[in-house]
């Protein structure tokens, strides 16, 4: 809910941003009715204005962005809770809470949100005092530790979606299919991600090494060629 100022009214919170992680928190507080404010460049009320009636400031902007814009609006000896939520930025006196989840365009019911688990850089403040409202599942992530958690949160989540990607573009433009029709083959490995200790299956896993031949000369004309080389030597050498 976005608040329209008036007289001088506490609220918990003020979201900076109008991007989709900043849309998600905004409707997960409509949906918990947590009182807050939003704002972004184009907002017809100042930030100063929102500033000063609240008490929590939760930058939901890129991550480039956020040091220059806490640098520039946080006055000195400030109180209020500063948050942002990258998985990579370690800064002095703002709190860090990464949600380990991929946000759509489509927003989610409450239960959904409420099964975000949240990575809680360490600080002076536990995950319920910058939440109070929240009862996610939370665990603590060490500042040293960010830029690897978060290099493998772009890797299996980004990395991963590229594939899939092109996978869907070659049934489309050289088979002729719709990408629902990789949808069993994408459950099916879901689940076995889910559920099986060894959830890797194919020519890897089976050392069929004329296979894996037969697919780098498929893929020679491929910008993905590498991709399968660099994945075939990372697993004969770290995997098996």
């Amino acid at each position: 809910m976005r608040q329209v100022p008036g007289k001088k009214i506490n609220h918990p919170y003020l979201i900076v941003g109008s991007g989709k992680l900043a849309s998600h928190f905004h409707h997960y507080f409509n949906l918990l009715g947590i009182e807050h404010h939003q704002w972004y460049r184009q907002s017809t009320f100042s930030f100063q204005s929102l500033f000063d009636q609240s008490e929590k400031i939760l930058v939901l902007i890129n991550d480039d962005a956020i040091p220059a814009f806490v640098q520039k609006n946080r006055p000195a000896g400030d109180s209020r809770i500063w948050i942002h939520c990258s998985g990579l930025l370690s800064l002095p006196s703002v709190e860090s809470t990464h949600p380990l989840f991929s946000f759509s365009n489509q927003l989610y019911d409450l239960n959904t949100y409420k099964k975000i688990p949240f990575a809680v850089e360490n600080s002076n403040r536990s995950f319920n005092e910058i939440f109070p409202e929240f009862d996610n599942p939370h665990f603590a992530l060490p500042s040293l530790l960010k830029p690897l958690y978060h290099a493998w949160c772009v890797m299996s989540g980004n990395f991963s979606t590229i594939l899939w990607e092109r996978f869907f573009t070659f049934l489309k433009q050289e088979l002729h299919q719709p990408q629902s029709i990789a949808s069993p083959y994408f459950e099916s490995i879901r689940n076995n991600l889910k559920n099986e200790q060894k959830p890797l299956t194919g020519p890897f896993t089976r050392k069929d090494s004329l296979t894996i031949e037969k697919h780098i000369k498929a893929l020679s004309k491929e910008p993905f060629l590498e991709v399968y080389k660099a994945f075939d030597s990372i697993f004969k050498q770290h995997v098996q």
